[in-house]
């Protein structure tokens, strides 16, 4: 281990404090803190057992049996690179070959990767003495993430990060031992991730969904005494199509995309306690976050301003938003270059535009090109990339549409002298469903600037008027 410094893992520390306590549910079973420990410490003795390298994949479903494997992970001091369970084998390779990475634990059968089945983690123990303590500077996990570019980049995630971020977060959306925090968000992702971190720093339970049915969640909320949530705007619009409630209800986290305006406004009719947030994969989850009282005097901010925020060079009062703290990363393991243009002297470089008003952060821009659909992340440029190998295909442009269910999803428009729908179709098979394109225009030429670059922003207002 690096360094001097030495912290117990929490999972112990509750195991010890509160073995009764429900750590997690999910569905009709339940596993107490201590049973949690119990078991989590089995699968670090078997991967223990197993001589893995220290760095290796899963691939995780929101299931109990990976919240087990998770932990066990941890325990084993085994960096975990969590990997998209909606990513084709060729886009996990690609990931995983550019960390080092050649095992993962998952239930697919990939012929280039080697696969460990979640099962065989759970047949025995080993007879080894448990290391409790970890050292706040070693790599807990790591997330891809292509930020504006769709140039994946590995982003790891020290103890201290995780710890940090868990901080940050309860002094702006406030939890306790008795918080149960609804978890419906890929464990894969870091705002499912961090749950599951400060559960077992401060003890509350967790309870645990494998995928989103508005009426089981709302059915929950109601009978099941959920404190806290976390959700992207689709996912609250379902739930209050759905007919959602305050009941128990404490605190609503949203993150992922902008909340607009008539949907904050039938949560305030409701008396949802509704929280906004700011943040990436780049600093651990959520950064800033306005409570529902600043959403009442501040609309449309996404909290106040600390001294770890600013806004660079802002033009009209809008400019880039930088960001430092512990739970901010030290740096991408890959690309290395890409630290170059990371970081402003101690700031991380976000790429999101905002401003600052009132001491309130607004955001006004999520990475001019990203589209977010139903909380996932599409980047325009993999997409395009990937078509320009079409040989007949000159140009192309991928924009966002609004959509009543996802809240956007990707379209392609491409230059070409013959319709080429079905080669794009095959082409596009390598690439995981929600990143597909949702329909192809063809066009004799793409809107350009001035200096030649295609216009995203040209494309899309074109695109909009021939699908009216």
């Amino acid at each position: 281990m690096k360094g001097e410094r030495s912290v117990q893992h929490n999972l112990a520390v509750q195991a010890e404090k509160r073995p009764h306590d429900i750590a997690v549910k999910y569905k009709d079973s339940t596993l107490t803190f201590a049973e949690l420990y119990d078991r989590a410490s089995a699968v670090r003795d078997q991967l223990l057992e197993m001589e893995l390298p220290p760095r290796i994949a899963v691939q995780p479903a929101n299931e109990l049996k990976y919240v087990i494997i998770i932990h066990g992970l941890i325990l084993a001091h085994i960096e975990m690179v969590m990997v998209n369970a909606h990513l084709t084998e060729s886009e996990v390779s690609r990931q995983l070959n550019s960390i080092g990475v050649s095992l993962i634990i998952t239930e697919n059968h990939y012929t280039a990767l080697s696969c460990i089945m979640p099962e065989t983690l759970f047949t025995g123990t080993a007879d080894r003495t448990a290391i409790t303590t970890y050292n706040p500077e070693d790599i807990l996990s790591i997330m891809f993430t292509s930020g504006t570019t769709g140039v994946q980049k590995a982003v790891p995630h020290t103890f201290e990060n995780h710890v940090a971020s868990a901080e940050r977060c309860k002094e702006s959306f406030p939890f306790d031992e008795q918080t149960k925090w609804l978890l419906v968000l890929p464990l894969y992702h870091i705002s499912g991730l961090s749950v599951l971190v400060r559960s077992v720093m401060v003890g509350f339970t967790v309870i645990l969904f494998d995928k989103f049915d508005r009426e089981a969640i709302v059915r929950a909320i109601a009978e099941e005494g959920v404190t806290h949530i976390s959700l992207v705007p689709q996912t609250l619009e379902w739930l209050l199509d759905a007919g959602l409630k305050r009941h128990q209800l404490q605190g609503l986290l949203i993150g992922g995309a902008r909340l607009d305006a008539r949907t904050l406004e039938e949560c305030q009719k409701r008396q949802l306690p509704v929280y906004t947030s700011f943040g990436m994969t780049e600093t651990t989850s959520q950064f800033i976050t306005a409570s529902p009282l600043d959403m009442v005097n501040h609309p449309n901010s996404v909290g106040p301003v600390t001294d770890d925020i600013k806004v660079a060079a802002p033009l009209n009062g809008a400019g880039e938003i930088l960001v430092r703290g512990a739970n901010v990363m030290s740096g991408y393991l890959y690309p290395e270059e890409a630290n170059r243009s990371a970081f402003s002297e101690d700031f991380f470089m976000t790429g999101d535009v905002g401003m600052i008003k009132n001491g309130y952060l607004y955001v006004l821009d999520r990475r001019k090109d990203l589209i977010i659909s139903g909380g996932e992340n599409i980047y325009p440029s993999e997409i395009e990339q990937l078509i320009l190998s079409i040989p007949d295909i000159s140009a192309c442009s991928v924009v966002g549409l609004p959509d009543d269910k996802w809240g956007e999803v990707p379209a392609l428009v491409y230059e070409s002298d013959s319709e080429l729908d079905d080669k794009i179709d095959e082409t596009l098979k390598v690439m995981a469903k929600y990143k597909r394109p949702v329909l192809y225009k063809r066009i004799a030429e793409l809107q350009r600037t001035r200096n030649g670059k295609i216009s995203r922003h040209r494309v899309r207002e074109w695109l909009l008027d021939e699908i009216q």
